[in-house]
Order: structure tokens, then sequence, then C-alpha cells
């Protein structure tokens, strides 16, 4: 599972012996140890440096070091236990307590220079501390000065977007250790994306969580969890439906897919070499996690700083359409929102100057959904052409009286018309076509529907059916054969 196992070893020295250190460092160096991380802490009676040294495990060699250890989340977990105050409030409070230290250390070197049996040697000693002494007081109320400033809390008002909790079962998929990746699985999925819809995802930041299950682990955008499952390290995942004749044993584990709904099957890594099928490993599958959650939440990962950087690649090309187009016919949030519904819906926006070319066109459209219709039905080729599997595309339709359900959601109000929607009922809709889609064997469901309620009906089912695509009949592209399967 590793290139290299690595050993781990503690030693401590005080913080005020500064030879002391020297030749720890020295002594270590010599000895083939890495210096891995060094922090100070607390006593009963003074301050010491805690170092922590990491060297390529000699399994020829034994040593008498004490505190070796060769567990794959070491490092994390003395990270936890090292790792200074986690608020304001408590680094103040240690402040406070190191100043009131340091003052009885400087008292204790005074009482001892006003002894008059002092050598000179010994006088000129103390004196040297009594000013290191002096210097670190005032280094530790200038921190103290810097703690309390409300600069501090100003600088602590932020929010990770895009954050991924591992428990601390699965942590080392993220070690640089570990031959599968998740940090370079990142890299392919946001390169993947990219390519895809012309959609790059932020930066993805990576948490250990004391909140989790065992191999559990977790999604949140903006602190907000929006999935959560487990993974096994040492096995793979393959949907079970794809394992045609396979046998499952006791040590297999058997679980619901959160992003497909399907049965999935993990089996340990020594069982699966013979298979054909491609499976997935615990970082293949996180990174597949992290893809379907940058699409599904999209609308709220993308902002305006986002939107901004497609814009700047139309006025590279043509700086007239920027021009023309914002912000007197559309403004930022209708961009975003643009955007936002195009990638949802798996439709690339990477040809941004094209897409810019036809909102100009359609500039005039009087609502943000006609603009969408508009803009999607002038890139309706491309849609299909992505859809198209060896020249043909698949289509469920709505029979009529499930058309006349979904226009009742629509009520006309004094002003405008708004939409007031039955769950139940949506519910029932989505069940029906969730199952008609299990007898064709479809995974992944085309629904063709009239072009006022393409939009909304998408929104609404998408909620309940995985993978689901909704066309307008306009968008179907004569280009292809567009087979009708049936009416739900």
């Amino acid at each position: 599972m590793f290139n290299k196992k690595v050993q781990y070893v503690i030693k401590s020295v005080p913080t005020d012996d500064k030879q002391a250190l020297e030749n720890l460092l020295n002594e270590m160096s010599d000895a083939g140890w890495d210096l891995y991380t060094m922090h100070e802490v607390e006593t009963a009676s003074s301050y010491d440096f805690n170092c922590i040294f990491m060297r390529e495990k000699q399994e020829e060699d034994k040593t008498d070091l004490d505190d070796i250890v060769n567990i794959t989340s070491f490092k994390y977990r003395m990270e936890k236990m090292l790792a200074a105050p986690s608020s304001p409030y408590a680094s103040c409070k240690e402040i406070q307590l190191k100043i009131s230290n340091q003052k009885e250390r400087i008292k204790k070197i005074k009482s001892q220079l006003e002894s008059d049996s002092l050598s000179p040697d010994k006088k000129n000693q103390l004196n040297n501390q009594m000013s290191d002494e002096l210097k670190q007081l005032e280094d530790l109320k200038q921190s103290l000065v810097n703690e309390i400033s409300p600069d501090t809390m100003y600088s602590s008002i932020k929010e990770e977007k895009f954050v991924v909790n591992l428990s601390e079962e699965i942590l080392e998929v993220i070690s640089m250790e570990y031959t599968d990746n998740l940090l370079s699985e990142t890299v392919k999925i946001r390169q993947n994306l990219a390519d895809k819809l012309g959609y790059v995802i932020p930066h993805i930041h990576f948490h250990n969580s004391d909140e989790l299950n065992q191999n559990e682990f977790s999604i949140k955008i903006h602190d907000i969890e929006v999935f959560r499952t487990v993974v096994f390290p040492e096995y793979v995942a393959y949907y079970k439906d794809e394992l045609k004749g396979y046998k499952t044993t006791s040590e297999d584990i058997t679980l619901t897919d959160e992003i497909t709904g399907k049965k999935l099957l993990w089996i340990p890594q020594k069982q699966v070499k013979d298979f054909w099928v491609h499976g997935m490993t615990a970082s293949e599958y996180i990174g597949k996690a992290i893809e379907y959650i940058a699409v599904q939440e999209v609308s709220d990962i993308m902002d305006y700083n986002d939107v901004n950087k497609y814009v700047e690649k139309v006025i590279e090309n043509n700086s007239f359409l920027v021009d023309n187009i914002i912000p007197d016919f559309l403004t930022a949030s209708d961009l975003k929102y643009l955007l936002t519904c195009l990638i949802r819906e798996g439709v690339s926006v990477k040809n941004i100057v094209y897409i810019f070319e036809k909102i100009n066109d359609y500039a005039n459209e009087p609502t943000k959904e006609d603009l969408l219709d508009k803009v999607r039905l002038a890139l309706s080729k491309h849609i299909v052409r992505d859809l198209a599997q060896q020249g043909e595309v698949k289509v469920i339709e709505f029979s009529d009286e499930i058309l006349d359900k979904i226009y009742s959601f629509f009520k006309e109000d004094e002003d405008a018309p708004v939409v007031r929607i039955d769950a139940n009922e949506i519910e029932e809709i989505a069940d029906k076509l969730v199952k008609f889609a299990r007898a064709k064997k479809i995974t992944s469901p085309i629904v063709v529907v009239p072009m006022d309620i393409r939009h909304m009906v998408f929104v609404v089912l998408s909620e309940f059916v995985q993978n689901l695509t909704v066309l307008a009949h306009e968008e179907l592209a004569s280009d292809y054969n567009i087979k009708f399967i049936g009416k739900v």
C-alpha cells in the first residue's frame, strides 16, 4: 500500500537550553533522522521543545530509542495533540500564563544577581541570561497585544467553501506515501470538469474530523454537509450489477451507492485481480463523490469571482460582447444563474465566447428562464451529441395525464404566474419514471417535455431521479436518431 514505511521518535529539550537543542539536532542528524516537526509545550515546571524525528524504517537494525511507532495516521494524531490553541481566548490565556512564568524566571535571576558572593563570570552569565529573558518577555507582551487586537477577529472572518472531512481510519488516502493518493485524484477531477464542462472547481480543503464514524467521509459546501458515506482503503468498489457471475464472500461489504442509488460491492484488493471491469479504490470513490457534488452544488460553489473569470475570457477575444451585454441587458447575477444552470445539467460552458454571442442575440428576452431556453436551443446540437450513444438517443415521454398534472402546478397570480408544487405528486411522478427506467434497464433516463416546462421539470425531478436529463422537443437535433422508447 505504501512505497516505504516510516519510523518516528519524540525527543524533548528545555526551550531555554539552546546548547541542548543544538546537540540533539546534531545527534539525531548523525543517526539518519530528519526533523519532522517541533512544538513548544508546557510541562509542570518549564517549557520544552517536543521534537518529532522521522526516517525510513530500518528493518535490520534494533534501536533503543523510545516511542517509535509505525502507524500510518501517527503524524495526523500528533499534529492534533500538539496543535496550537484553537481559539483566540485559549491563545490569550496561554500567553498570559507564559508572561507570568517568564516574570517569575526574571525575578529569580534578579535575586541571584543581588548576591554579593557572585564571581565576575557568573555575574556576566546571569546578565546575559537576564537580557535573553527580558527579550522573550517583550516578545510575549507583543504577542498578547496582537492576540487581543480586533484585527485578529477580522482576519478570522472567512469560510472554507469546499471541505472534505475524513475519519481517522481513512486519513491515509491523503498521505504523500499512499500510492493511491486522493490529492492527485482531485487534480484529475478538476482537469476532467474543465475539459468536459468548462468548469473549474475551487480549492478543496481536507480535514480530519472527530464527528465522523469509522471509515466515513463527508463533504461540506459553505459549512453545510451535503454528502456522507463510507469507504474502505484496502478494498475496491464495484457496482454489483456489473459483476456477472461473481459470488460474494463473507469479506465483501455491500452498500447502497449514495451517488447512483445502485448496489455497491466493496471487495478486498487481493480478490479483484481477475475482474475485467474497472473498480474504484477508496480515493477514486471519494473523487467521484467530489466530482458529483461539484456539479450538483455548482450554484453554491461558483461565486462572482469565478463568473468574472469567464467574463475576462470573453474580453480577451471580443470585448464588444461584454460591453454590449453587461450590465444593461444582463447583470452579474443573471450571468451566474445562466452558467450554473447549464453546468448543473451537464451542458458545457467551455465555449464561453460563443455563449456570449448567443446571449447578445437574445439579450432582449423578458426573463432569465427565457434566455436560458434560447441559449440551450443554440447549444442543442452539442447537448444531443454528448447524450448520443452510437448515433442514437433514447428518450422517454410523459403521458398527457402527467403533463396536465405538471401544468396544474402553475397558478396565475395578479402580477405573474407562480409555481405551487405538491411534493407528494412530484414524488409519485418520479417514482413512476424510476420504475419505467429500471424496467427498460436505463440508468440515465432522458425525458423530453415541452420547452416552457423543461427547466422546472428538471429542477423538481432531479431531486428524486439520479442522472436525469430533461430535454425540450425543440432541442432534439435531427442529426441523430431519436428513439422514443415509451411514455410514463
